[in-house]
């Protein structure tokens, strides 16, 4: 399957940052901090629901 490098280093990226984002998560849940921490908890799922978008409209070439 081809895939052109610019897409290939765009997912790259968004794989990191997702790492990033569930460390995060991880740690959120760990700490017990629901509340101080609920806007940077909101921001993250925000952030994740773009990034699942992006990643949808990336892959959208391929279909038919």
């Amino acid at each position: 399957m081809f895939m052109p490098q610019p897409v290939k280093e765009r997912i790259a990226k968004l794989r990191e940052e997702i790492a990033q984002i569930s460390d995060a998560n991880r740690l959120y849940l760990q700490d017990g901090k629901k509340i101080p921490e609920a806007p940077d908890h909101e921001r993250r799922l925000q952030r994740l629901q773009e990034i699942l978008d992006e990643l949808m409209s990336l892959t959208d070439w391929k279909k038919p």
